[in-house]
């Protein structure tokens, strides 16, 4: 099995992906998107090293709420202990390793083992191991309780969105996502209440939604939001109406000042409240954005939409997205129609994915034509448009970069 990526594709497919001129380069073979051992050099090499996004705290509201989760095939706890913090904990009991929480629950004071009784504080701390030693309480032999609560994961939380670090190395999570801090530090996404959540799975490798972060597909995939491609592009001098950033471990478009509004569906309802700021910031703020590996950010101006994109199998991925509004209209019947209309932008109206309607519907079978294409034998000549796809090459060479570090 290859250890690398290098190892896997070659000398000649790095030299290829990394050639100077963006329009002389070429992406990454057809395998590394069809590949089981492909996949599971991501899930040893890749995913690990990195702050890895998982879930939202809003999916644990209240102390003592919990659901069990599977990062990188292992099992883990996201929980809000009963002080209200929101921890990530190895799902595994300290006895003989043993799955203790099975199914999402709320409200707990303790997670109890189902085979051996041991329990836990929702911290993660050992409370009692009862007839360990014959004695209720295992006094003539006591467990060292300090050394053998649930072992933590390394986990933080950014604008509602709960990331790990599984191997524990990598650098402060401030710092991973540091140029997309600054971009959003004039807005307060902390303080917007969720309005809605959903999961689903679409047949394609995780990597196509990252390369997704460009904007030349938008005429052509999403009819009745982006209708033109005077709305993208200056045709007569050819210039984009978007700054396509790639820094570190972030990926950022941002619509510049001159770029045409967008055509968007019509509301039959009271205008939803803007996402509100801390302070004021004239430039243009990155509206589609991305924390590498996994997570996207989309920023409009009434709603937050973050996503997360699990990997389950070479080609199929989870989706876990969630869309937050001003406090207030979140929820309730004054916003509902113009909370509905920014929901069937995103999913249709159906939000059943069968009619494809909706952005993220449109997106996904356009991958999952590309995943379909990629058991071809001439999938492996992928080029890219030195106007569009910079953020497409960048994600690649820093798959394979981290890989290899």
């Amino acid at each position: 099995m290859a250890q690398t990526a290098r190892e896997f594709i070659g000398e000649r497919a790095i030299e290829a992906l990394r050639r100077p001129a963006l329009d002389e380069a070429r992406g990454l073979p057809a395998a590394l998107y069809t590949s089981h051992e492909f996949f599971d050099l991501e899930q040893h090499r890749l995913f690990p090293r990195t702050w890895t996004g998982i879930a939202f705290d809003t999916d644990v509201p209240a102390p003592g709420d919990a659901v069990p989760l599977t990062v990188c095939g292992l099992p883990v706890i996201l929980v809000r202990d009963r002080g209200g913090e929101v921890r990530v904990l190895h799902n595994v009991c300290r006895h003989r390793a043993t799955i203790v929480l099975e199914r999402p629950a709320r409200g707990l004071s303790t997670f109890k083992c189902p085979y051996h009784g041991w329990v836990y504080g929702t911290d993660g701390s050992l409370k009692a191991t009862p007839f360990w030693d014959g004695t209720a309480d295992s006094h003539k032999c006591p467990v060292d309780a300090a050394g053998n609560g649930l072992v933590p994961v390394r986990s933080g939380v950014w604008n509602h969105v709960v990331f790990v670090n599984l191997d524990g190395r990598a650098e402060p999570l401030e710092t991973w996502l540091a140029p997309m801090a600054v971009e959003l530090d004039h807005l307060d996404v902390q303080g917007l209440e969720i309005g809605h959540r959903l999961d689903w799975t679409f047949k394609a490798n995780w990597k196509l939604v990252m390369e997704n972060w460009e904007v030349y597909h938008h005429v052509w995939v999403h009819e009745g939001v982006f209708d033109k491609m005077s709305d993208e592009v200056d045709p007569a001098t050819g210039e984009i109406y978007t700054d396509m950033i790639a820094d570190g471990n972030v990926m950022m478009l941002r619509y510049t000042k001159n770029r045409p509004p967008p055509a968007l569906r019509s509301v039959n309802g009271p205008e939803l409240p803007p996402v509100p700021v801390r302070y004021e910031k004239t430039e243009p703020t990155g509206a589609a954005n991305a924390v590498l590996p996994n997570t996207t950010v989309t920023i409009g101006a009434a709603a937050y939409a973050p996503a997360i994109y699990v990997p389950i199998a070479p080609g199929l991925t989870e989706a876990r997205m969630a869309w937050y509004f001003a406090s207030g209209a979140a929820t309730g019947e004054t916003f509902e129609t113009s909370r509905e209309a920014v929901l069937d932008r995103w999913l249709g109206p159906t939000r059943s994915f069968g009619d494809r309607q909706g952005i993220r519907p449109q997106d996904h079978r356009c991958m999952e034509l590309q995943q379909a294409a990629r058991s071809s034998l001439v999938a492996d000549d992928v080029k890219f448009s030195a106007t569009w796809e910079a953020n497409v090459r960048y994600f690649q060479d820093w798959v394979v970069t981290r890989i290899d570090a």
